[in-house]
């Protein structure tokens, strides 16, 4: 194996580490145990299938269900009291998004009208605690994915 590729190597399993890394979220939200009780992406990421954005919840929406359930658990009570009572959103980091020189305009609408599953892009969030990125998203990824569904190759359906 040539030094270079040896490099290569060693740069693509760092950036698989920072990938999977967990991101410290202000409150301890757990996909996993949402979804095992049945809750649906939509559910919270509500416009995700009419819009561009996915939308991260608000802590009123949260609040919907949270102003009765677990409201003894230490990450609810939090939720209710520093965010809800107080009128502020809950600061999320966003794990997902296009850095702005790849100039993407990335639309979630189109695609869960084509029947991508979100895990296609996000990786099994059943099998997540706390919000990561679990898929690295290329030019590379997209184009095979557009070229297996048939979907449009045009450049200027992403870019702008």
């Amino acid at each position: 194996m040539t030094t270079q590729v040896l490099r290569i190597c060693v740069l693509v399993a760092l950036l698989a580490g920072w990938m999977a890394a967990a991101v410290d979220q202000p409150i301890a939200y757990t996909h996993k145990k949402h979804i095992a009780i049945g809750m649906q992406c939509l559910d919270c990421h509500s416009m995700a299938d009419i819009g561009p954005a996915a939308t991260i919840p608000s802590v009123a929406k949260c609040m919907l269900c949270h102003a009765k359930i677990a409201t003894d658990k230490p990450e609810i009570k939090k939720m209710a009291t520093e965010y809800a009572a107080k009128g502020r959103e809950i600061p999320w980091v966003r794990v997902y998004g296009f850095e702005p020189h790849a100039f993407v305009k990335f639309n979630h609408a189109p695609h869960i009208r084509a029947k991508v599953d979100c895990a296609t892009c996000h990786g099994d969030m059943t099998q997540v605690d706390t919000a990561q990125k679990l898929v690295n998203h290329n030019m590379g990824t997209c184009l095979a994915c557009h070229r297996q569904k048939g979907a449009s190759q045009d450049c200027a359906t992403c870019h702008y």
